[in-house]
């Protein structure tokens, strides 16, 4: 619990700052904060786009791809896509002091 806790206060206290960041990806990552508990907090953990979408209230495949690798670019996660479709992408939520790293 107190990693999760970390992790939150870490993107509260980057997106407080950053105007770059809308609602979306607020939404989005914390669906993948949601996501990353199920996986008792393993990391890089497994997503489902069909999953997340549903969940952080996205309908546009094209919407879903800008803001995921909008928060990989701008230090919030790292993702790590597949493009084989038998295959899961995975994500890692980052820490303030990978953020600082970059």
């Amino acid at each position: 619990m107190e990693q999760i806790k970390k992790v939150l206060e870490n993107f509260m206290s980057g997106i407080d700052k950053d105007p770059r960041i809308s609602l979306s990806h607020i939404g989005l990552f914390s669906v993948l904060l949601h996501v990353r508990e199920e996986f008792d907090g393993e990391e890089p953990f497994p997503i489902k786009r069909d999953e997340l979408m549903k969940s952080a209230k996205i309908s546009s495949t094209a919407t879903y791809f800008k803001i995921i690798r909008q928060l990989h670019e701008y230090g919030y996660i790292h993702y790590l896509p597949t493009y084989n479709r038998m295959s899961q992408s995975k994500v890692s939520l980052s820490s303030k002091e990978d953020k600082d790293k970059n």
